[in-house]
């Protein structure tokens, strides 16, 4: 008996385009406009509250406004290009569940040493600093002092460990109704280790990235919201005690901030005038344009303006210098001090703007220079604008594939561009430090390999002879 051979189907080809799941248009780019309103917004109060910052020519101002309009526009033109088009297939993050219940054991054992090494005391002491949150800055910075090039070993385990410890937070609060009680303990559990932290050191940062990521995440869980068709009412029931928290959280934060600045400069009560620091800039608090506003929160804004909102100064003062690249390492204090340790070669920290801003009484150890004057440090201010730019249009992309592809690194990474757009008033704020930029490094990796990953499965799920869905 003879045997006919059965032939065997062609195998799809891995060339196909992964099938899309959401149309153009389709998410929403409300936490996109968000971002760039107060971005302006930062900008207009830089030039309008009555701080006199010591800049005298018309011709520099002008400067100034014509450079910072064109940022603007330029990021907001392009963070709207990354976040059209369509979505296509992203799918979840795997090992969710225990990710996050690593992530949160990491951050709680990595709080003991950490807390002793940057302020000399337990975290168990935490109440007590709380009491005194004047004295715990200056605890942190006396033990700065002194352990000066002793916390190299903290430092790495916590660049290590930042990408783990990082996503809880974002994917927590994104995939918060698809996840047990164990994971949402270890959200929880990591936001506490955070506000520990802060509280031992009597610094400000730690609750500003908490609202900043908490509130980037609950955008993606809203649009993701959106995307599956949820609308009106649906939406409010879903996310109205999210919005409660977040203002609840916003006043804690708004309080211990004021508390912390009044405890540093000696009280606000009888004040008429608030410094940047040791500077002859300062605040008029009794101008009529602000004395409408009650004295706390007169005080609180003044000081964030002067804080955050300075670095609009520090570009002004760059502008005015001519270019001396750093080949790559001035963007961030993180890369210049390795490229430093390396050589022990200092010449490129010297030639960046952000330090020769120091010969106008503006250190870069003590004020900003926003997001843009370190890019400039290597590219120039042309090739900022262009830096820039490519920033924008990965943060309008990642916020599509997080929200409409439901993708969980796009959602991470989402959550990290979006800390760095709202710090770009002051520095470069998640390259600043090696966490951040081991943070952004890895996720960025995890991202390339996720998206190829279910690029690929999707195709090979097409039968031979069909187009994608």
């Amino acid at each position: 008996m003879t045997e006919v051979p059965v032939p065997l189907p062609s195998r799809p080809k891995v060339s196909r385009a992964v099938p899309v799941v959401t149309p153009k248009g389709t998410a929403t780019r409300l936490p996109l406009v968000l971002v760039m309103a107060y971005l302006v917004a930062t900008f207009a109060l830089f030039l309008l509250w009555p701080i006199n910052w010591p800049i005298y020519h018309a011709d520099d101002w002008l400067r100034l406004i014509g450079y910072m309009v064109l940022c603007l526009v330029v990021a907001g033109v392009c963070a709207f290009a990354g976040s059209a088009g369509d979505t296509r297939v992203s799918g979840p993050l795997p090992m969710l569940p225990a990710l996050l219940a690593a992530g949160a054991v990491v951050a709680a054992l990595l709080l003991i040493p950490t807390s002793y090494a940057y302020t000399g005391r337990p975290p168990w002491e935490a109440m007590d600093a709380l009491r005194d949150q004047g004295g715990a800055y200056r605890r942190l910075q006396t033990q700065l002092l002194a352990t000066t090039g002793q916390r190299n070993a903290i430092v790495a385990l916590r660049a290590f460990s930042a990408p783990l410890t990082y996503l809880v937070l974002p994917l927590g609060v994104t995939r918060w109704t698809t996840i047990g009680w164990t994971s949402r303990a270890a959200v929880v559990v990591t936001v506490l280790c955070s506000i520990v932290f802060s509280i031992m050191r009597g610094t400000d940062k730690e609750i500003a990235d908490l609202f900043v990521v908490g509130v980037a995440a609950a955008f993606v869980s809203f649009g993701r919201s959106r995307v599956l068709g949820h609308q009106g009412f649906q939406l409010v029931r879903r996310y109205w005690s999210w919005g409660l928290v977040a203002l609840v959280f916003l006043s804690f934060a708004q309080g211990l901030f004021i508390e912390r600045k009044d405890q540093r400069l000696g009280g606000f009560i009888n004040r008429s005038v608030v410094c940047a620091n040791n500077s002859r800039i300062c605040a008029d608090l009794q101008s009529p344009w602000i004395a409408w506003l009650p004295l706390p929160q007169r005080f609180g804004a003044t000081v964030f303006i002067l804080s955050t909102c300075s670095g609009y100064y520090g570009l002004e003062l760059a502008l005015e210098k001519p270019f001396d690249t750093a080949f790559g390492a001035g963007h961030s204090p993180a890369s210049l001090s390795v490229y430093e340790a390396v050589t022990g070669d200092p010449s490129l920290h010297l030639r960046t703007y952000t330090y020769r801003n120091g010969g106008d009484h503006w250190s870069e150890e003590y004020y900003w220079s926003t997001l843009m004057a370190w890019l400039a440090n290597d590219v120039g201010f042309p090739g900022a604008v262009l830096v820039l730019g490519l920033i924008a249009w990965l943060w309008g992309l990642w916020w599509r594939e997080a929200a409409a592809g439901m993708s969980d690194p796009a959602a991470v990474l989402f959550c990290l561009a979006t800390t760095m757009m709202f710090y770009l008033p002051a520095n470069n704020q998640v390259l600043a430090s090696y966490d951040g930029y081991v943070t952004l490094t890895v996720w960025i990796g995890v991202w390339l390999w996720h998206r190829r990953r279910h690029a690929l499965s999707a195709v090979l799920s097409v039968p031979a002879g069909q187009p994608p869905a």
